[in-house]
């Protein structure tokens, strides 16, 4: 990544953590739209602006920082239940729906903003780590050979139909998928006039 888009992602990022409101601390969307176009200001300034700007804008910032803490820290605590809200309702339903907690949380993207300066850190279900830490470890494959397929550990047996049904389906492939992609083909090229 460039240096200077390093630089302002890290910029953006502290920002947005200390001008965290939200649109219902404010009375009317105007109010909420200039509050936002305040806070892309203060990042161009930063970002943008030279020595004597930037040192100017950082002090807007600290006398806000100051003058609002309460403000922020309850934002950012408001912000961090809602995620752990969604995180634990989507892994209660995970198993059904097919995909993490976390990926489940931040799949609307609505209000999920892991950007905003705050540090989020994932921790494994107690189950989860306790499975992981009991299990052997895996067995290493051993390198393919002239004819493609994959030897199994060092004995240099081929993998049964069984091992790679397995391996296929735990990287999302399916039964079905070579028919449907043929039927797709197929009835995508037949032109309707």
């Amino acid at each position: 990544m460039e240096a200077a888009l390093r630089r302002e992602i890290q910029i953006r990022t502290r920002i947005e953590s200390i001008f965290n409101k939200r649109e219902e601390d404010f009375p009317s969307r105007v109010e909420y739209d200039d509050y936002l176009e305040e806070r892309e200001d203060i990042i161009f300034h930063l970002v943008e602006g030279d020595e004597a700007t930037r040192k100017a804008t950082e002090e807007k910032v600290a006398a806000y920082r100051r003058t609002n803490a309460d403000s922020i820290v309850r934002n950012e605590a408001r912000r961090a239940e809602e995620l752990r809200r969604r995180v634990a309702a989507a892994e209660e339903g995970a198993g059904q729906a097919g995909i993490s907690g976390t990926a489940a949380a931040f799949a609307e993207g609505k209000d999920a903003e892991p950007h905003q300066g705050m540090e989020y850190t994932a921790a494994l279900p107690e189950v989860a780590a306790a499975a992981l830490g009991a299990a052997p470890a895996p067995k290493p494959m051993g390198a393919a050979g002239a004819d493609g397929n994959l030897a199994a550990g060092s004995a240099g047996q081929q993998l049964s139909g069984d091992a790679w049904l397995a391996m296929a389906l735990a990287s999302g492939w399916r039964q079905d998928m070579p028919k449907r992609k043929a039927l797709e083909q197929a009835f995508g090229s037949v032109l309707v006039f």
